[in-house]
């Protein structure tokens, strides 16, 4: 195991980079990921401290873990399309807003510029939901992640089906470092990338219609930062809508890369 980056790369074509959600790693997408390689190549990153990128060095702040994204896509040296879900959302557009790198197009899975409620911003969760998980990690961080995924398929008409996949796939590689997943819910809990600037970059955001944790209202927000915008929302899916709906996921995608 080497302290570098890790990412699976597939495919050939445009680059493409998928950042995954809190507690997993680039082993999620599977299906979805499989779907996109065969048009593009995909770069399915573990992010740092979770998966194969356990033992990458960082302070595990959103900021740090940015940087180390960004001179993954550097390297790269070609324009790229960013797609990240949940927290790896939240990390795709700190690296939009940072402008450090050369970005196509932005893809935004199941993810929100701010993930709790605050006196001007309804559609999120209650703070003290996060601050929950973060005192259960404390005593059981298997048992809290497990909690986790099952907020996140919660909704879903697939939830049985969608909860086996994300538990089948939770240790595959390995388990995550305990201070990557704590940073990681201080993340969710304290970032809000909001901005009343609008950014010309051509986006699309994947909503899934019973998702609990990113409500539909949030498309509001997003046609506010990006006036060239697409939606997609995906009937009978939670959190995870590219698990309970590969196909569509990844068509919608390859469409819109392609324009």
């Amino acid at each position: 195991m080497t302290n570098s980056l890790y990412s699976d790369v597939k495919g050939q074509g445009h680059n493409v980079v998928l950042l995954h959600g809190w507690g997993m790693h680039g082993g999620l997408w599977g299906k979805f990921e499989d779907l996109l390689s065969q048009d593009f190549t995909t770069h399915t990153i573990d992010l740092p401290g979770f998966g194969f990128s356990k033992n990458v060095k960082t302070t595990f702040t959103l900021d740090a873990i940015t940087e180390v994204i960004e001179s993954y896509i550097k390297e790269l040296n070609v324009p790229v399309t960013l797609a990240g879900w949940s927290l790896g959302g939240l990390i795709s557009l700190n690296i939009l807003q940072r402008n450090n790198v050369d970005l196509n197009k932005i893809i935004f899975i199941a993810t929100t510029p701010s993930f709790t409620k605050k006196k001007d911003w309804e559609y999120a969760m209650e703070l003290s939901v996060f601050n929950d998980f973060s005192e259960d990690l404390k005593v059981d961080y298997k048992k809290t992640l497990k909690r986790f995924l099952s907020l996140q398929t919660r909704g879903s008409d697939l939830v049985r089906e969608d909860l086996r996949e994300l538990n089948k796939k939770l240790n595959e590689r390995g388990e995550p470092v305990l201070k990557a997943l704590e940073s990681g819910l201080n993340i969710l809990s304290n970032t809000d990338l909001r901005d009343k600037k609008q950014n010309e970059i051509s986006a699309m955001i994947i909503l899934g219609e019973k998702d609990t944790l990113v409500p539909l209202a949030v498309k509001s927000e997003y046609e506010k930062m990006f006036p060239n915008l697409e939606t997609v929302t995906l009937k009978k899916t939670g959190h995870a809508p590219f698990i309970s709906n590969p196909e569509i996921c990844a068509e919608k995608i390859k469409n819109f890369i392609n324009e």
